[in-house]
C-alpha cells in the first residue's frame, strides 16, 4: 500500500477518536461537576480549553499509536469517520445534547 493512503487513514481513525472523546468529555463536563472542575485549566476560560487539549493530545497519541499498526481498508476508516462526524454533530447538537445530559444527571 502507498505510505500517504496509509498516513491518510491513520489521520482518519486518530480524528475519529478525538471528535469521540471530546463529545463525550463534554456531556461528562455537563453532567458531573467533578469532570468540569477536572477540566477547567484556565477560569477565564473555563473547561472548554481542557476539552481541547484533550481532544489534541489524543488526535496526536493515536497518531504515535497507529503508526505500528499496518491499516488498509479504506473503506472502514471512511465509514468511521463518517460516523463520529454526524455522532459528534449530534452529540453536541442542544436539543440532543441537552437531553443526554439530563439523562446522566
Amino acid at each position: 500500500m502507498d505510505k500517504s493512503i496509509s498516513s491518510s487513514l491513520r489521520f482518519l481513525w486518530a480524528a475519529s477518536s478525538s471528535l469521540t472523546l471530546f463529545w463525550v468529555l463534554n456531556i461528562l463536563k455537563e453532567s458531573f461537576s467533578v469532570v468540569k472542575d477536572f477540566l477547567n485549566f484556565y477560569p477565564p476560560i473555563g473547561p472548554l480549553l481542557g476539552l481541547y487539549i484533550f481532544s489534541i493530545l489524543v488526535f496526536i497519541l493515536s497518531l504515535f499509536i497507529l503508526k505500528s499498526f499496518n491499516l488498509s481498508n479504506q473503506k472502514k476508516a471512511y465509514w468511521t469517520m463518517l460516523i463520529s462526524a454526524i455522532l459528534f454533530f449530534l452529540m453536541v447538537f442542544p436539543p440532543i445534547f441537552n437531553i443526554v445530559v439530563d439523562l446522566f444527571r
